[in-house]
């Protein structure tokens, strides 16, 4: 479907036409959203939900987790590890046996981006130094304190990066070292 492109009004080039007599506040409370809502629901919907029933119980079942990552770095490290297909363990040993079998070169790349930042590893010792349960904390957050204890580990991770590319790289060098 094309983009519809608009630009909005400014209040003095509304001044004498049909936008300045409309009021939304009154159109909505003559229009009956519930029959409304009845009558273009699909059928798969069933009968409508009351939110804020779930949004208490929403609120009863998660338990606060501490976290020590930002939101949406936690969510897309998340995403990231689900596309693993591993496990925490089996990833940081991987990444301290250099064990190229074990983590794909594209997995690897993903990774990178979530090395553990200066703020993170203070949070992280902090954590650790006032020996809290690790049960409280997110999975992410404990994947990142397993993977913040490898030494060296951006250094590891390039190597591997590396390792993994040689072959393609050395391929694409070869008409010009022929030549």
């Amino acid at each position: 479907m094309p983009v519809f492109n608009w630009v909005a009004l400014k209040p003095s080039q509304i001044d004498g036409t049909v936008f300045t007599e409309l009021n939304d506040e009154k159109v909505l409370q003559e229009l009956d959203m519930s029959d409304f809502e009845e009558q273009f629901k699909t059928k798969a919907q069933g009968p409508a939900l009351d939110i804020s029933a779930l949004k208490s119980k929403a609120t009863q079942k998660a338990p606060s987790k501490v976290t020590l990552m930002e939101s949406n770095r936690a969510k897309n490290l998340a995403i990231t590890l689900r596309k693993g297909g591993r496990s925490v363990q089996d990833i940081c040993t991987a990444i301290e046996t250099y064990d190229q079998q074990a983590l794909s070169l594209d997995f690897l790349e993903l990774l990178l981006r979530f090395l553990p930042t200066e703020y993170e590893r203070n949070l992280i010792g902090k954590f650790e130094r006032d020996q809290q349960p690790p049960e409280e904390l997110s999975d992410e957050d404990r994947f990142m304190i397993c993977f913040s204890k490898i030494p060296r580990l951006a250094e590891r991770m390039n190597v591997m990066i590396f390792l993994g590319s040689f072959g393609d790289t050395a391929q694409l060098l070869m008409p010009q070292l022929n030549a």
